[in-house]
């Protein structure tokens, strides 16, 4: 099954997963806390990606993935995410 998915785009999904559980495990309450951030990483890190795609600045690069541009971008989006977040439940 793995095979007709683009490792590309496997990468950026696991790496957005990474970041969201991260986040989750830090300072999240539910599983909707969860959903959210895993939405904001991929918003985020597909951002990033095209910025990096557009710069083409000479940072590290995991084949096509720019992984330092688009990281940047999913913890900015998740940092955004957390803050409304946080700012509904008060």
């Amino acid at each position: 099954m793995f095979q007709w998915i683009p490792p590309a785009l496997l990468l950026s999904a696991l790496l957005c997963i990474a970041y969201a559980s991260l986040l989750h495990l830090w300072g999240g309450r539910s599983l909707r806390d969860l959903l959210i951030y895993a939405a904001a990483a991929a918003g985020g890190f597909a951002v990033g990606q095209l910025i990096g795609m557009l710069l083409q600045l000479p940072l590290p690069r995991i084949g096509q993935v720019h992984v330092v541009e688009a990281s940047i971008f999913a913890w900015l989006a998740l940092i955004g995410a957390r803050e409304l977040a946080g700012n509904r439940s008060r």
